[in-house]
């Protein structure tokens, strides 16, 4: 069945080509392309005989949603666009020759950073006051980016959660992005969500939603969007996911004010091309660095015995916190490592911390 899905895709390709003789060359060439990297994978599903798996429908799903928007871009002669969709397509290809025998594809599913916070006041302020309620409304989508562990979740559930926010945006949705996810996987989270904020319930389960296909899903996104503004975050969102579909369903009226936002830690290739604003997240500072470790540390239970850290040590642990470089999830790991053993003297701490394996980040 996947096999013969993806021949009929090509077949179409080809069929353009041969009616839209006249393209510019380079546009002609990353057609072919495409052609090309679609071909390589139904030869892969062929050599590893796919059964017909969920993962397998997932990637097949996004393959076709693709094919439909390259033959759009084709006819227009948007060439650009059309050589980072064969790189798009070749993502798909990668994860397919991943896939084991039965389809399957192993990840760990993205979660959320500790709730311990420190410094993001003056970050809360700045997204909410600039970016979130006074932007400029043809700028509706916010990329938060730094550096892995830099906080950019905390940031950005602090944002969600706010309840200024909240009190404005009565619509709002939260989707965890990962490298394991298709793109027909987020619609379907993300329509089960909305379907739940603007009727108060779901009619659909995921199992149902699964067996309609990405076009039709968007549809439904977007007309249960018409005329509401919302709060839409995409958090962690890697290169691979090919983003320009779910933009074009939920891209509103310029007077509408809804906002997307989006946490990566690299520029997403789709962006180049679209209205938006960035928000760069830096380390924190040595002074901050150290409040985070001392407040982490000493709170709720993550110390399994009545000694809190003490104070006399704070030099020392500032000088192993250097090499934490700044990252909120660096140092929160060098307190899980603590926590983990027991110490009731100074002497003890001092062993600790001396003790601690520092992954450099």
């Amino acid at each position: 069945m996947a096999e013969a899905v993806i021949l009929s895709m090509i077949q179409k390709l080809e069929k353009c080509l041969e009616n839209n003789w006249t393209k510019r060359m380079l546009t002609f060439a990353h057609i072919k392309s495409i052609i090309n990297e679609i071909g390589d994978i139904v030869d892969i599903v062929r050599d590893k005989k796919f059964g017909e798996g969920r993962r397998l429908s997932f990637l097949v799903s996004d393959l076709v949603h693709m094919a439909h928007d390259a033959l759009d871009l084709y006819k227009n002669d948007k060439t650009s666009e059309l050589y980072f969709m064969a790189m798009w397509i070749g993502e798909i290809k990668m994860r397919m020759l991943k896939l084991g025998v039965d389809g399957a594809e192993s990840n760990s599913e993205n979660v959320d950073e500790d709730n311990v916070v420190v410094g993001l006041d003056k970050h809360i302020e700045m997204v909410l006051r600039t970016m979130i309620f006074y932007t400029q409304k043809y700028r509706p989508l916010l990329l938060i980016k730094g550096m892995s562990g830099i906080g950019k979740t905390t940031l950005a559930r602090e944002i969600y959660n706010h309840a200024d926010v909240v009190k404005r945006f009565r619509y709002r949705a939260w989707v965890c992005v990962s490298n394991v996810l298709t793109l027909k996987e987020i619609i379907i989270k993300l329509l089960l969500q909305v379907q739940v904020a603007v009727d108060g319930e779901s009619l659909h389960t995921f199992s149902s939603l699964e067996e309609i296909d990405n076009q039709t899903l968007l549809y439904m996104l977007h007309k249960h969007l018409q005329g509401l503004p919302h709060l839409i975050v995409f958090n962690d969102l890697p290169k691979q996911i090919y983003f320009r579909p779910i933009w074009k369903a939920l891209q509103k009226e310029v007077s509408d004010g809804s906002k997307l936002v989006v946490t990566s830690h690299m520029m997403h290739r789709f962006l180049n091309y679209k209205p938006h604003v960035v928000y760069n997240m830096e380390p924190l500072d040595s002074i901050l660095s150290w409040q985070l470790f001392y407040k982490t540390i000493n709170s709720g239970n993550k110390l399994r015995n009545e000694h809190k850290f003490p104070r006399e040590l704070e030099y020392q642990g500032k000088l192993m916190l250097r090499k934490c470089g700044g990252l909120p999830l660096a140092i929160k790991e060098v307190v899980n490592q603590l926590a983990q053993k027991k110490a009731s003297t100074v002497t003890d701490w001092e062993q600790l911390l001396e003790s601690v394996d520092l992954v450099q980040h």
